[in-house]
C-alpha cells in the first residue's frame, strides 16, 4: 500500500528541519483558488470531451482566479481512471501574456494518485488566472479533478 501523504509529510518535515523550521506547516500557507464562473468552488470534476473543433467548445481548460499576489502555485490533478491525458498549467497575466508552466503529452496518471504541479509567477507581476488544461486524444472519457491553490 502506498502513503502519499506520509512521504510528503516526511519530506516536509525533513525539510523543514533542515531549513531550521520548528513547525513544518508554519513553512507554507496555502489557499485554494475559486474556480471562474464556479460558483465558489475550488476545484473542478471533468470527462474529457472530444477537441475543440470549428463552432464545438471542447471542455479541456479550466480557468482558477488570482486575487491577490502568492509566491507560488500548485496545481493538482487526479485521475478517477488512470488513464492517460495531455497536461498544461499556464499562468495568464494582465498584459494577455501567458507563460507556460508545465506541459505534458499523454502522461499516465494512476487512478486516484495526485500529479502536483508547483509554478512560481514573474518577478515582476503577479497573474489574474492559473489555466489547467487537461484533455487529449486519448483521453476521451477519462475522468480528473483539479484544483489550484495560491501558497506563501
Amino acid at each position: 500500500m502506498k502513503f502519499p501523504y506520509l512521504t510528503a509529510s516526511l519530506t516536509c518535515a525533513l525539510m523543514a528541519a533542515f531549513l531550521g523550521v520548528r513547525n513544518p506547516a508554519a513553512a507554507q500557507t496555502c489557499t485554494p483558488l475559486e474556480v471562474v464562473a464556479g460558483g465558489g468552488d475550488t476545484e473542478v470534476t471533468k470527462t474529457v470531451t472530444l477537441p475543440g473543433l470549428f463552432f464545438i467548445d471542447s471542455n479541456w481548460d479550466t480557468d482558477f482566479a488570482v486575487n491577490e499576489p502568492y509566491d507560488y502555485y500548485v496545481t493538482t490533478i487526479t485521475s478517477l481512471r488512470g488513464n492517460p491525458y495531455d497536461i498544461d498549467v499556464f499562468l495568464k497575466y494582465p498584459d494577455e501574456s501567458f507563460d507556460s508552466a508545465y506541459s505534458t503529452r499523454d502522461i499516465s496518471l494512476e487512478q486516484n494518485e495526485p500529479l502536483t504541479i508547483t509554478a512560481e509567477s514573474r518577478i515582476t507581476t503577479d497573474p489574474y488566472q492559473i489555466n489547467v488544461r487537461v484533455g487529449g486524444l486519448d483521453a476521451e472519457g477519462n475522468s480528473y479533478t483539479a484544483s489550484v491553490s495560491g501558497c506563501r
